[in-house]
This record gives C-alpha cells, structure tokens and sequence, in this order.
C-alpha cells in the first residue's frame, strides 16, 4: 500500500501524542459515515503508519479502497488482513470475494472459495454463499465472450441474494460487542449498519443506557443506527447523565460545530504551523464526535479553537498559553470554563 496516508502538506509527518490511534479512527469513521472515502482512507492510512498490522488500519483502508473502485489496494489490505487471526475471518473473507470478482479474477476467487470450503470451523450460513459465487465464477469463465451488462446482471442476482440472506440469517452478537478488545471493535462495528433491524433496537437502547459501555463504542452505534435508519430519536447515557439523541437534528455529533472550530484553528495556525493546527483539529474533532450529545460549555468556537490549540503544544507554560488566548481573543475565565468540563469528561475516560 505505497504513499499511504500521505498527506498533501509537505510537512506530513506523524507526532505522537496520547489516544492517537484511536483519534484517527474516531475521525476516519465519521467521513465512511459521510462518504467521504479518500479523507477516510488518508487517516487509515496514517494508522498504518503507526501500525502496519492494525487491523483497524487494514479494514478501513480495505473497505475505502472497495468504495474507490481501488481493487488493488483493497486486495492487499485483505491479504495482510487474513493472516491475522481475528475473529471476523469470514466477514473479510467475503469482501475479499468481492474485490476478486471486481477484479475479474474469477481463477482466483474459485481457488479461495475451494481453500475455505475445506476448513474444519467452516460456518454453514456462508455454504450458500459461496455456492453462488462459485456458480457464476464458473459461468463466467466458460462464457468470456458474454455480454458484458448480462455478466453485470448475474452479478448483481448475487449480491441481491446475499444482501436478502443476510437479513434473514444474521443477528447482532452483542455479548461480543460489548467484550471485544479495542482492535476488533472496528471490525465489528463497521459490519452494525448493515445488520441492525428495527426489531434490534430493545438491546440497542440497553447497550447505550449501559454505563460500563465506552463512550466510544456509544458513538459508533449512534453513527450505525443513524445509517441504518432505525429510529428518529433514542436515549444514550453518558458521562453519567442520560441525554436524548435526535438522528435528523443538524447537531448529530456537533459536526457543524466542530466544522467552525476547525476553519477558525486553520485560519490562525495553518501559515505559521501547520502541524500543529492538524493536532489540534484532530483533538477537537475526537472530542466534538465522542462528547455529543452533552452539551458543549461554553458553546464558544474560539474558546475550544483556544483549548485544543493550547492541549496540541503540549506546554504547560503559562506565557505560551496566554499567547494562544489572546491570539484568538478568549478570556481566561472562558478558558477555565472549558478545561472544567474537559476535565469533567477526562474522569469517564473519553480519550482511553
């Protein structure tokens, strides 16, 4: 997967700092949420950077690429993917299938499709699946000289059937929702949209009123349930207060918010340290996303332009932080404000 991740600044580099994986995965995951695949597969990509074998990195990056049409970059994240032992082997066996497909590389998909008919744990739900891929693998290599839009059509009879078999057939396991290690929750969430029913959402609402589950996750399921359309509204604890999420409101996730905070930080650093400004739109961007629907106090732009530009320098001293407040015009009673109820939400963990 060469130039992944690169940015189109020329100072690209990656500075660590604390939660960074998990910021970037946080943003990635709401531009999948907006269709925005290429930024999404950028930041993939800088978790790649970090880790090469991030199985969260890989996925992304490999579900990305499938929605960029980008099948040679997809296989190889799939690749690397199956040869780690994660426990959603055969949902990434599928897209593999499709990538081979797209590609035209039938040879190949009906060797994989025989390799894995072969296994021991083979799960019998993917057994008409695979059947039917092979089926038109086979058709497709004895009739090349087919016209195209019937080959397109026989296609899409396949994947019509699978979208209706897993309707049917799959249910949420939310036992390994709520217990699955932070590497295999991307798998597992990025799968959700496609899965939830109206008829989930009794074990939804107990899974967001669930106090021991992590903000994070809580995110990640609003962002799935708002994808799949389940409901208008729903209830979600967090930060040890209940709050009522409103899916067709324009402050789902602060997004507008959190789009204001960001052209203000550029607007001030980006000509002078362009790193910087992207640490702190990262910060604040994670923060926005995984703090909704508390409300923001103070519900000022450049207060939070102010305290995430101040959190991505990383000083503590207070000649530097002063700067930064006058810099974008903020009172240090409005910036104590804020660091409170940062300090607030930091108690639950929100950057863990």
């Amino acid at each position: 997967m060469k130039n992944k991740g690169k940015s189109s600044r020329d100072d690209g580099k990656l500075v660590m700092f604390p939660g960074l994986e998990e910021r970037l995965l946080s943003k990635a995951m709401l531009l999948v949420e907006e269709k925005k695949y290429n930024e999404a597969r950028a930041l993939f990509g800088k978790m790649l950077e970090l880790d090469e074998r991030d199985v969260r990195g890989l996925y992304g990056w490999a579900v990305c690429s499938v929605e960029l049409n980008d099948y040679r970059e997809a296989e190889e994240a799939v690749v690397l993917l199956l040869e780690e032992d994660t426990p959603y082997y055969y949902d990434v066996f599928r897209l593999y299938l499709t990538i081979l497909i797209e590609r035209k590389d039938y040879k190949g998909a009906l060797h994989e499709i025989v390799k894995v008919s072969k296994e021991k744990n083979f799960p019998p739900e993917l057994k008409e699946f695979l059947h039917q891929m092979k089926k038109f693998c086979q058709l497709r290599l004895h009739e090349p000289a087919w016209n195209e839009a019937v080959i397109d059509e026989k296609m899409d009879d396949v994947f019509s059937w699978q979208r209706e078999e897993q309707k049917s057939t799959q249910s949420v396991d939310w036992l390994a929702l709520e217990k699955a290690d932070s590497k295999n929750q991307m798998l597992l969430l990025r799968n959700l949209a496609d899965q939830l029913r109206e008829s989930h959402l009794p074990e939804i609402k107990r899974f967001l009123l669930d106090e021991k589950q992590h903000t994070e996750i809580k995110t990640m399921l609003l962002c799935a349930i708002k994808e799949g359309s389940l409901t208008k509204e729903i209830a979600v604890k967090k930060f040890g207060k209940v709050y009522r999420v409103h899916f067709e409101s324009e402050e789902f996730l602060n997004k507008s918010f959190a789009d204001q905070i960001e052209m203000l930080i550029r607007r001030e650093l980006d000509s002078d340290n362009p790193t910087l400004a992207d640490l702190a739109v990262d910060m604040e961007r994670y923060f926005t996303m995984n703090v909704y629907p508390k409300p923001i106090s103070p519900a000022s732009v450049k207060v939070w332009a102010a305290v995430f530009s101040i959190r991505a320098m990383g000083s503590s001293a207070k000649e530097e932080e002063y700067k930064v407040l006058e810099r974008f015009g903020v009172t240090e009673e409005e910036y104590q404000a804020a660091e409170q109820m940062l300090h607030e939400v930091e108690g639950y963990g929100i950057w863990s």
